[in-house]
């Protein structure tokens, strides 16, 4: 979807919400009422124009319309938001064979304070209304095509990645320009995450294994994004505060723009003068933010701090008296993990479950020890897109944890007991809803040994 730009999805959620609401109060011939009405009505037969339907809705109550979310709502926005949590509908979906008079009753139909969901539906039915569905809160099947996205998500989890990293290589053209970036890419692209991020922390864990070695910024901060909103969830903070978390990750190196790329690239230590060059970044990043519109002011402050530890022995030493909030140790813990899983001119990557075991060598002095530990929760045992070896001597990615089992959690096979490489990889639950049990993992396999690169066979899609 996407045949409307953030700004008239929002206008056509403003002009439905007014509708809606000044239907009780005035009769559909009314001015007031069929003005915004035939304005709406053109809105959305543009839009359906280029696509089979268009939906707007409720995620965590959260309103969205396809694929934006409107994390700060409107007066507008939170009166349709009410509504439709009191009337039981999630989703309302519109197809192009909607006409006006349609339009018009089921906004008459949706104004009547008492109706609900079953209400609602069988007055729809009666009236011949067929333009719009509706769908009941807490239920998200509404089409095939959405359980079919459902079943299989990865394809669209990583066009949402590549949406970011193309948003972060603007950002940074930008500033290599000299310009002032624009923030809107990548609020656009974080809104979409959020939403993923919200309803299962852990579902877009797996594409910060994918590593573009060339590219290394990019990916960095992207990666850093999506492992900050994923615990910034689990800790349970808000979809507001993860949103800002999603920004801060993937903006907390852009400073390292203005960095000289020899140094950056250096593959031996850096001297004294050229390591104090480096610790420049977390400042020149934030006075990057702080000059974008549209990003809230303490994200400026998050990425100034990513590199103070949880100490406070860090950098800038300026700014370690500054009342600095979890935010900072969500950031720092995150920017670590996705750190030492990257192969880079001067280290060599660990694998993830090594990684969580060095992050708790560095908790309560580098890194917040409480937070730490909920990371490791977070990650599992066997953290997604490690490779592990079966007892039946198959060899598999971790594609899920399993919150019920940590041991046990869900792969797909790519090598077979004998040692053959499968066609196309395998989904297999360790253990089954019946409690039979598949397989146990006996080892953690190097991908290197097996030629297998995580990185790009996640950045498939397909595996």
């Amino acid at each position: 979807m996407g045949s409307l730009d953030k700004a008239n999805a929002l206008r056509l959620i403003t002009l439905f919400s007014g509708a809606v609401k000044g239907m009780g109060f005035y009769p559909a011939s009314h001015p007031a009422i069929r003005q915004p009405l035939m304005e709406l009505y053109k809105i959305m037969t543009t839009a359906l124009c280029e696509e089979e339907q268009i939906s707007w809705g409720l995620t965590d109550d959260i309103m969205f319309f396809d694929d934006h979310l409107f994390i700060a709502p409107s007066t507008a926005i939170a009166d349709l938001t009410g509504r439709m949590i009191e009337k039981e509908i999630s989703r309302i979906v519109a197809t192009p064979s909607i006409s006006y008079e349609e339009l018009e009753s089921f906004v008459k139909l949706l104004s009547a304070k008492s109706a609900r969901f079953d209400t609602l539906s069988r007055q729809m039915e009666e009236g011949g209304i067929t333009g719009f569905k509706l769908v009941r809160y807490g239920d998200d099947r509404f089409d095939q095509a959405d359980e079919e996205s459902e079943r299989n998500p990865d394809g669209d989890h990583v066009a949402t990645y590549n949406k970011a990293l193309s948003a972060i290589r603007s950002i940074c053209r930008d500033i290599e320009r000299g310009r002032i970036p624009s923030s809107v890419p990548i609020i656009q692209v974080v809104d979409q995450m959020v939403g993923i991020t919200m309803q299962e922390p852990w579902a877009l864990l797996g594409l910060t294994m994918i590593k573009d070695y060339d590219n290394y910024t990019f990916n960095h901060c992207v990666n850093v994004g999506v492992l900050s909103m994923a615990l910034g969830a689990t800790l349970g903070l808000d979809a507001v505060a993860v949103r800002d978390l999603g920004i801060a990750g993937q903006l907390h190196d852009i400073g390292k723009t203005m960095i000289p790329k020899e140094i950056l690239n250096k593959p031996g230590k850096l001297s004294s003068a050229e390591f104090d060059e480096m610790k420049r970044h977390p400042e020149l990043g934030s006075k990057i933010i702080s000059e974008m519109e549209g990003l809230a002011p303490h994200i400026s402050s998050i990425v100034l701090g990513h590199h103070l530890h949880y100490n406070r022995s860090g950098y800038p030493e300026w700014a370690r008296k500054l009342p600095l909030d979890q935010m900072v140790n969500i950031i720092a813990i995150a920017d670590t993990y996705d750190a030492i899983t990257t192969l880079r001119v001067y280290q060599h990557p660990v694998n993830p479950k090594t990684a969580l075991n060095e992050m708790q060598k560095m908790t309560n002095t580098i890194l917040d020890g409480a937070i730490v530990e909920r990371f490791v929760e977070m990650m599992g045992n066997y953290p997604v897109g490690t490779l592990v070896r079966l007892d039946t001597n198959e060899v598999a990615i971790v594609h899920r944890p399993n919150p019920l089992d940590e041991n046990a959690p869900l792969i797909r096979i790519l090598i077979d007991g004998d040692g053959k490489r499968l066609r196309a990889p395998c989904e297999q639950a360790l253990i089954g809803s019946d409690g039979s049990r598949y397989a146990r993992i006996v080892a953690v396999v190097d991908p290197l040994l097996k030629n297998i690169d995580i990185g790009r066979l996640i950045a498939s899609g397909n595996y």
